[in-house]
C-alpha cells in the first residue's frame, strides 16, 4: 500500500516540479519586463510585481512539500548523525507527527482566510485575494500528503531492522 502511495506522490511531485519550472519562468519574465518598465521607461506597473509576488509565494509552498518527501528542511545535522539510526528514526517520527498537527491547526484558519479574502480584491491584478490566499491551503495540503509518506516510511523501518528510512 505504501508503495502504491509512493508512486502517486512521484506522479504529484513530477507535476509540481512542472509547475515550478513553469512559474519560475514566468516569474523571470515578469520581472524583466518590470525592470525594464521602470527603469528604462519610467513606467511601473502594480500588476507586475503583484504577480510575480503570488507566483513565487505558490513556488514556495509548492516547494516545502517537495522539501518534506526528500528532507530537505533545515536541521542541525551534526546533532541528528551523533544519534543512532533508530533514535534518529523515532525522532524523525516525533517531529513529523508534530509537523503534521501544526499543518492541520494551520490549515483550518487557512480556510477562513481564503473565504475572508473572497470579498477584497487585489489592488494591481483586480482578481478576488482569495486566489492568492489559497496557496496556504494548497501548500498545506501537498504538505500533509509528503509527511504521511515520510511518517509511514519511518514507522515501517522502525519496525523492520531498527534501520534509518529512506526519505
Amino acid at each position: 500500500m505504501l508503495r502504491g502511495y509512493s508512486k502517486f506522490l512521484d506522479v504529484l511531485e513530477k507535476v509540481e516540479k512542472a509547475i515550478l519550472a513553469v512559474t519560475v519562468g514566468i516569474m523571470v519574465i515578469i520581472i524583466a519586463y518590470q525592470v525594464i518598465m521602470r527603469y528604462i521607461f519610467a513606467h511601473a506597473n502594480s500588476w507586475s510585481e503583484e504577480l510575480a509576488r503570488y507566483l513565487f509565494i505558490y513556488d514556495v509552498m509548492i516547494g516545502a512539500a517537495i522539501a518534506i518527501r526528500r528532507n530537505s528542511h533545515l536541521q542541525i545535522d551534526i546533532l541528528i548523525n551523533l544519534m543512532k539510526p533508530k533514535v534518529r528514526t523515532i525522532l524523525t517520527i516525533i517531529a513529523t507527527l508534530a509537523g503534521m498537527v501544526f499543518m492541520v491547526f494551520l490549515l483550518s484558519y487557512s480556510i477562513t482566510l481564503v473565504q475572508t479574502g473572497a470579498r477584497t480584491m487585489s489592488a494591481g491584478l483586480g482578481i478576488p485575494m482569495s486566489i492568492p490566499y489559497s496557496c496556504m491551503p494548497v501548500g498545506i495540503v501537498l504538505m500533509l500528503l509528503t509527511s504521511i509518506e515520510v511518517l509511514f516510511k519511518n514507522i515501517s523501518a522502525l519496525r523492520g531492522a531498527g534501520k534509518e528510512a529512506q526519505v
